[in-house]
């Protein structure tokens, strides 16, 4: 019975991940978190991904409680700082069940349940083409990002059946990423499909090629404007010095679009701040949490090895690094990105190996990349309206493969014992 719950709550979830303006899609994570103690009591066999996932997780829960830990209590760090905890709990409990989904009913439905309502949603933007298109999302990130991985759904779908149907469910998506104007978005969706093309002719060098090409010309950047955000930005407004030299002032007298003043804040501000924190602590970051905390407060604990951020006012929003690696590493310092990247790399090859349904494979695999991609000019992998819809489907997909390797094996439904 409480499988049965879980699994309805993962599928309602699913449908919920295209609105954050009703907490819809964390009802997986809820249920999850519930069920957990019970899940891992006498588990003799853990998913290698699930495995690097707890890890991290326990790595994130002492950095938390050491850094904050009244963080735990507060809503709005779920909601900005801490939202790694509602995008990635389901899977810490979905792999180990199994059950007969129709996984593809669920994707199409979903698939024409998100067209179908965004299509009413994007009726005023008809009269309106200048504004950017939100849907139900409280930003064009968060909508890009979600658009962005539905239209790659509807890509596949179009891949596998060529029809009218397919082709205008693909063409309406499309329509509704452009409006959106994510650039992020759309380079992660475009950038994401060439990937799954070269994982498909088995040029995996390629897609390494790719990854490497865009840390080398980030870490390039960060070379040049490191030093500059040193000496003019650093700790934000209140420096005088950085008052004569403020990069947000930029859209405010007009000197550059807001497109253009977004990437110097990147490159100025954000980035270079989580790279400060990483050479202040490099082993284990500055503490979960400690970001956007400024202006920073260093304080060391162990010198030149562990400093933390003793800035007494503690914010919960959604100034983060704006790249998810340099976030991990500025705030949980290089075993925190490498506890993150071993998990994120156990995912690849899980989905490399388990082949069980090509719709579904292909499409976490584009997101899988999608994800990488958005995440070098944002903090998208743990973003719940981007995150979520990947993690959702492939918890599913853990369940559905879980099943079709039992009916591989032929052992009787009896024989097998899921957690509850």
């Amino acid at each position: 019975m409480l499988k049965r719950i879980l699994i309805a709550a993962t599928i309602l979830g699913l449908f919920g991940t295209m609105t954050n303006l009703v907490y819809i899609s964390p009802l997986p994570t809820l249920i999850a978190a519930l069920l957990l103690p019970l899940v891992y009591v006498n588990k003799q066999y853990v998913p290698r991904p699930v495995f690097w996932l707890l890890l991290f997780t326990i790595f994130t829960v002492i950095s938390t409680l050491l850094y904050h830990p009244e963080s735990f209590l507060q809503f709005g760090f779920y909601r900005y700082d801490g939202n790694f905890f509602i995008s990635y709990l389901p899977l810490l409990v979905l792999p180990f069940f199994s059950f007969n989904l129709d996984i593809k009913r669920i994707l199409k439905y979903f698939l024409l349940f998100s067209t179908a309502v965004n299509i009413i949603v994007y009726i005023p933007y008809l009269f309106r083409p200048d504004l950017a298109f939100f849907g139900l999302f409280l930003s064009t990130n968060g909508a890009g990002g979600f658009f962005s991985l539905v239209t790659s759904l509807a890509f596949l779908f179009f891949l596998e059946r060529r029809t009218y149907t397919n082709l205008l469910l693909l063409v309406i998506n499309v329509l509704f990423l452009y409006s959106t104007y994510s650039r992020g978005s759309m380079l992660g969706l475009g950038l994401g499909i060439m990937c799954l093309l070269f994982f498909r002719m088995r040029k995996s060098y390629l897609i390494s090629l790719l990854f490497v090409s865009m840390t080398v010309v980030q870490g390039l950047i960060l070379f040049n404007t490191y030093p500059d955000y040193k000496k003019h930005i650093q700790n934000g407004p209140g420096n005088s010095i950085y008052e004569n030299y403020d990069i947000f002032a930029n859209q405010k007298f007009g000197s550059v679009s807001t497109k253009l003043n977004n990437v110097y804040i990147r490159i100025y501000e954000t980035w270079p701040r989580a790279v400060d924190s990483f050479l202040h602590s490099p082993f284990v970051g500055t503490g979960f949490g400690s970001l956007n905390d400024v202006p920073f407060v260093y304080k060391d604990v162990i010198p030149f090895i562990v400093t933390t951020n003793k800035q007494e006012d503690k914010v919960y929003n959604d100034s983060h690094a704006h790249h998810s690696f340099l976030h991990f590493l500025g705030e949980q310092g290089i075993i925190g990105l490498l506890l993150f990247l071993t998990f994120w790399m156990s995912v690849y090859r899980y989905l490399q190996n388990n082949n069980y349904h090509p719709v579904t494979r292909d499409f976490l695999l584009i997101s899988f990349f999608n994800l990488s991609i958005m995440s070098f000019t944002e903090h998208r992998i743990t973003t719940p309206s981007n995150a979520l819809p990947f993690v959702i489907v492939l918890g599913l997909y853990f369940v559905y493969v879980n099943y079709q390797k039992r009916q591989e094996a032929m052992i009787p439904a009896g024989d097998v014992q899921d957690p509850l």
